[in-house]
């Protein structure tokens, strides 16, 4: 696959109109793929919590972080209107603006997919996922309590969701009866007046971006709940004060027996939560990114009863399930803005392998009979096959899109992405580097790890070989990966790097590193489990953390974080070791820590003392945050 792949999709719509409302009722008409089956007339029972809701759907699905670079075409404009000299960007723009109006007639539009509709017995669900890959969304309205269903047919359809159809939303109010259609609309089937068609390619990159933030979700993740108003102290505190360094991350403090903390870096300031303690079985420090992108639940925080958090792991989606009573909804915040370098190593084992296409089929059909989806559990006992079998399989149709996951039920629901579903094999890889980067790691010894050094507060600086047997060439590549997980001073010998450094994106000896990394810091994670494994161990660090109790701001000196901020203390350990030596670092701020570094005659006596002094700062009540400042 490479980056310019697309899927091809056809899409009628009928064209949006204003709603039909009175003092007391209202009616609107939300325009769907007359192409797919699924539509619904349905008379809600919360009107005010349902145009929230589809506001907040709306507003992920146009979320775009990327940078974008200015439009300079007035300023050059200006500037030859002057008789002043420009340079060739003048040209390019010229070319670009000839090719764009003229040369470009025939190209067809590159875009996301629109809103997926899915409507069945047990409700109705909206899934949108945001063109930088960034936020996924999945609105479920319960039939029976969110909405009375007056006309249904089942099935997966598209959204056409416009500025027209916003306003329409906007103007639903609680005190009026209000009525929701979804359909093509009386236009649809005729094909003539008021249907829009319309030929989209989208990306397959984005298709599998799509597939692996469902993917993640199968994962193994800590989970526990926060109380609405923790939330809303998080997004009051981020519009009170704007971060000028880095990191840039709300750090969650899970201790079992305790409610959850939530700290925002870099000012480390704490937001004790109200909801119930954490009951997992181990303390953990979890590391999130993209936090503002929690503003998007604003609007619907009022009619929030609470809040589920799973969190995966460092690098992996976040995901947020906001329970409303009769309407739930999911948001899912991968861990980058768009999907480069973090998409290459968190993701390495979301792909799934090769699976039986017989049983594919059985599990397919199987959730096709069944409309409210099953469990992993109840799949495998109807399939008598393993949980990991079945996991496969699921993220083999994940991978299709064929498959959803619905977190608040913890169920698998059959639904497809596109009338036609991709093949899995064209969604494996981003594109071909990384298909040749796999290539390379499937090669015995052609990737090595040649040195990982931990730079403190600066990050870890990853360096390697990497040998292409097809090239008969060596190449040694290098990249320092910072606190927020981004890869910085990145070097490599090959050709593509010479050419244009970074500007076409990481090479193919990078990726394959990368990836490496990935895997080798797994494996210490589960060799740390066994005494052999320990022995293993020769370099590695690990950062503990014990969390002071909090002193409550009081009216003589006022918390400068809002009303929600608690004034604690906290000091850090960062123990290091490598070979036949041991580096404790200490102190209450990162960048100010004390330092005692402790030398061995043997790997094994600098273990022992390394293991000894972990477990020591276990029992004073640390927590291992090693996870949070993972990458």
């Amino acid at each position: 696959m490479s980056p310019t792949d697309v899927a091809e999709v056809k899409l009628r719509y009928a064209a949006a109109s204003d709603p039909i409302t009175d003092d007391e009722t209202f009616r609107l008409h939300l325009p769907t793929d007359a192409v797919r089956d699924g539509a619904l007339v349905a008379k809600l029972s919360r009107p005010g919590v349902i145009r929230d809701a589809l506001m907040t759907v709306a507003d992920v699905l146009a979320s775009d972080l990327r940078f974008k670079a200015r439009d300079r075409a007035d300023y050059l404009a200006y500037l030859i209107a002057q008789g002043k000299r420009v340079s060739n960007e003048v040209w390019d723009a010229q070319k670009a603006y000839l090719e764009e109006k003229f040369g470009g007639a025939e190209a067809k539009e590159e875009s996301p997919l629109d809103p997926i509709v899915t409507v069945g017995e047990h409700g109705t669900s909206i899934e949108v996922f945001s063109t930088d890959e960034s936020a996924y969304a999945r609105l479920f309205l319960r039939s029976g309590d969110a909405y009375e269903a007056q006309q249904r047919t089942d099935g997966t359809t598209h959204l056409a969701i416009d500025d027209t159809l916003l306003r329409g939303i906007g103007r639903m109010r609680s005190y009026r009866a209000s009525t929701l259609e979804f359909g093509p609309g009386p236009a649809g089937e005729g094909g003539s007046d008021g249907v829009s068609e319309r030929d989209i390619r989208v990306p397959l990159r984005w298709l599998r971006a799509f597939g692996q933030v469902q993917a993640a979700s199968t994962l193994p993740a800590r989970e526990f709940e926060l109380a609405p108003i923790d939330l809303y102290n998080v997004l009051l505190t981020l519009r009170m004060r704007r971060a000028k360094t880095s990191p840039r991350a709300l750090r969650y403090e899970l201790v079992p027996g305790e409610t959850p903390r939530l700290v925002l870096e870099p000012w480390d300031q704490v937001i004790e939560g109200t909801g119930p303690a954490y009951r997992g079985a181990t303390p953990v420090v979890v590391r999130t990114w993209g936090r503002r992108r929690l503003s998007t639940l604003a609007r619907l925080l009022p009619h929030t009863k609470r809040v589920r958090v799973r969190l995966v792991g460092a690098g992996l989606p976040a995901y947020y399930i906001l329970d409303l009573g009769d309407v739930e909804l999911t948001l899912a915040l991968s861990g980058w803005t768009d999907s480069g370098w973090a998409g290459i190593a968190t993701f390495d084992l979301l792909v799934a392998g090769e699976v039986d296409e017989l049983l594919a089929r059985k599990v397919h059909d199987g959730l096709v009979a069944q409309p409210g989806g099953a469990t992993l559990d109840e799949l495998a006992t109807s399939s008598e096959r393993s949980v990991n079998e079945i996991r496969q399989v699921i993220l083999h149709h994940m991978q299709r899109g064929t498959v959803v996951h619905d977190l608040a039920s913890d169920r698998y629901i059959a639904r497809s992405l596109l009338a036609t579903p991709p093949d899995a094999e064209t969604l494996r890889y981003r594109d071909e580097r990384e298909q040749q980067a796999h290539r390379l790691l499937a090669t015995k010894d052609a990737v090595r790890l040649t040195k990982v050094h931990d730079l403190g507060g600066e990050g870890t600086r990853i360096e390697g070989e990497v040998e292409d047997p097809e090239a008969h060439r060596t190449y040694k590549t290098s990249f320092t990966i910072d606190r927020e997980g981004r890869t910085v001073d990145a070097s490599c010998t090959s050709p593509q790097y010479r050419r244009s450094g970074l500007r076409e994106g990481p090479t193919v000896p990078m990726i394959a590193l990368r990836l490496m990394f990935a895997r080798h810091q797994a494996e210490l994670e589960r060799a740390r489990g066994t005494e052999a494994g320990r022995k293993l161990i020769r370099a590695e660090t690990r950062v503990l953390v014990r969390r002071q109790a909090p002193r409550r701001a009081t009216s003589d000196a006022p918390s400068s974080g809002g009303p929600a901020a608690a004034n604690t203390g906290s000091i850090t350990y960062r123990l290091s070791l490598d070979d036949r030596e041991v580096v404790v670092r200490w102190g209450t701020h990162p960048l100010r820590m004390r330092m005692h570094r402790l030398r061995f005659s043997t790997p094994d006596d600098a273990r022992e003392e390394y293991f000894g002094r972990l477990e020591s700062l276990g029992e004073k009540g640390f927590i291992d945050a090693s996870a949070a400042e993972m990458v």
